[in-house]
């Protein structure tokens, strides 16, 4: 109608406006401001020249290393210290390395990971620890409390306990090797016992095997036999059988009555 109409008054018809703000679509209003946002704040000079720029690894303090990123998962349970939530052991995430100067356990370096929290992204920090073969927590966090640790520290704490006490006192000494031996004897005893065990049971299985491989060639022996034998010979063969059968049964009962008449005299 907007057309026919400006056609009638003799002016050129105008377009349809677009939806958005001046006549733009929403799409493009929204890249727009995305890209607006991201571009605010720069402000290139007409003398600008990026050959000039210093680069990043320039930046860095001489002989710092770049901190390695890797992807691995969470050692033990985590509490943060700024949200309070947990970080369970086995959850990803991305931590950087680094290894720390001056500080080594029997020629074994220790490393330092720096992660975020999965929850607040707040940043925590723990290292290695090789003589105990465990991670240790040092800023950001604290660890949950887990038994078999302290069972480990006590059991540890104790050998090393009973082993100063026997460099002190040598009969504490003397005595604590007489136990050793008695337990090194018993466990050699158990051991000899286990394999007389096996040894016997393999033998019994052998005997068996044995057997049965007896039992089978007598039987495929005797139906060899059968085959080489002529139906007049097999029948003999019962017969005869049959015979001996007979006197044993007759046997028997003469037994059985020369028994009874005995008990009537």
């Amino acid at each position: 109608p907007c057309a026919r109409r400006a056609g009638a008054l003799g002016r050129p018809p105008r377009a349809a406006a677009m939806p958005g703000a001046d006549g733009m679509n929403s799409k493009f209003m929204k890249n727009a401001f995305v890209g607006w946002t991201f571009t605010a704040g720069l402000y290139y000079p007409p003398d600008f020249d990026s050959t000039k720029l210093t680069p990043l690894k320039n930046l860095r303090p001489k002989g710092q290393k770049e901190a390695m990123n890797i992807r691995m998962m969470f050692p033990f349970t985590m509490i943060c210290d700024s949200c309070g939530e947990y970080n369970y052991t086995g959850t990803k995430f991305t931590a950087k390395v680094e290894d720390i100067k001056h500080e080594e356990y029997l020629g074994l370096k220790v490393y330092r990971f720096y992660g975020r929290c999965r929850h607040c992204w707040a940043e925590f920090t723990f290292k290695t620890d090789p003589k105990n073969s465990d991670y240790t927590m040092e800023s950001g966090g604290k660890r949950t409390y887990e038994a078999w640790k302290d069972a480990d520290m006590m059991e540890a704490e104790l050998k090393a306990e009973k082993e100063r006490e026997a460099e002190l006192d040598q009969m504490k000494a003397l005595e604590q090797k007489s136990v050793d031996v008695q337990a090194e004897l018993q466990r050699i005893e158990d051991l000899d016992a286990i394999r007389t065990m096996n040894k016997r049971l393999g033998a019994r299985e052998q005997t068996i095997e044995d057997a049965l491989e007896f039992l089978f060639k007598k039987a495929e022996s005797e139906d060899a036999a059968s085959d080489r034998l002529e139906a007049g010979d097999i029948e003999e063969m019962e017969e005869f059988k049959e015979a001996q059968e007979a006197q044993r049964r007759q046997r028997l009962e003469d037994e059985v009555e020369r028994g009874a008449e005995g008990e009537d005299r």
